[in-house]
């Protein structure tokens, strides 16, 4: 009787201690590290893959990294080829049945934009733009509502919490979109140039048309290809030069020394940032110092 009572508040005291084990979850990129992070509270651990000064598109995972992904509760990963590198491995763990949340696979073909031909939709995942995260109504409107859906899932105890911290950050972002709407009106129709079409998605909310410098990763344009860049900020209504924290800027400062154009300098990962609000807003008034002529 001893023995059995002994193993029975053993076997209590193990699924005590389990229920009481916050959710491990591992964030591929920082804005959706810094999203799930807001929205778990202290109610998890949330740790981040690829650090933002790194480029996601030729990531390569350490052991440690490796490890970190095999004790995840939940990876939330953005697809659509963004983390190239990491494919074998997230494939792996979803069939193992473990919880990986891609995304980019949250959203309806036609949001999506191809890398083929910017603005035109594509049903090959594998050419769509994947920076899906720079538009806030993307994210408060699929993204935000699928991950506090997964967290309630897994951990149903928290998911109060977890809907009341989303729709906290939710509002946040309808007050940003208002705010970027009301202010980028004027510009609807014209022109931006940047190094890498990561804002794709941010701009296209906006009707702002997006003219890249560098369309894949590591590639750069040819002497020709900058001349042609140059002849056609100087014909057209092009607001704003834009480097990017992640990629080469060899052609922007071409573009920067050879036109009267503002130019500025975008981050899309957030390289210090506290919250994916201070992200979007940084961007934004980094967007307004240069089309303003500040």
């Amino acid at each position: 009787m001893k023995k059995r009572t002994l193993l029975t508040i053993t076997a209590l005291m193990i699924l005590f201690s389990t229920t009481l084990l916050p959710l491990k979850i591992v964030a591929t990129i920082n804005p959706y590290y810094l999203i799930v992070r807001e929205i778990v509270g202290q109610e998890g651990q949330v740790d981040l893959l690829i650090g933002p000064g790194q480029n996601p598109h030729i990531f390569s995972p350490k052991i440690s990294d490796v490890r970190k992904l095999n004790e995840a509760d939940l990876v939330i990963a953005n697809g659509l080829d963004l983390e190239s590198f990491l494919e074998s491995y997230l494939e792996d763990l979803a069939a193992q049945g473990k919880h990986v949340l891609y995304m980019g696979n949250q959203l309806p073909d036609d949001f999506l934009v191809s890398e083929d031909e910017i603005g035109e939709a594509n049903t090959d995942l594998h050419h769509f733009n994947p920076h899906i995260w720079l538009d806030p109504v993307i994210l408060s409107d699929y993204l935000i509502p699928v991950i506090v859906e997964k967290l309630s899932n897994i951990d149903p105890a928290n998911s109060v919490l977890y809907k009341v911290n989303a729709e906290k950050l939710i509002s946040e972002l309808h007050d940003f979109d208002e705010k970027a709407s009301s202010y980028l009106e004027r510009f609807r129709g014209s022109i931006v140039i940047v190094a890498h079409p990561s804002f794709t998605y941010f701009f296209r909310r906006y009707g702002i048309e997006l003219e890249p410098v560098l369309e894949g990763v590591g590639d750069e344009p040819s002497i020709g290809e900058i001349k042609e860049l140059v002849d056609f900020v100087r014909e057209k209504d092009v607001i704003g030069i834009f480097a990017e924290y992640q990629h080469s800027k060899r052609a922007i400062d071409i573009l920067k020394s050879e036109t009267a154009v503002g130019h500025g300098e975008l981050d899309s990962l957030g390289l210090s940032m506290e919250s994916i609000i201070e992200l979007l807003q940084w961007n934004l008034d980094e967007m307004m110092r240069v089309f303003d002529g500040k």
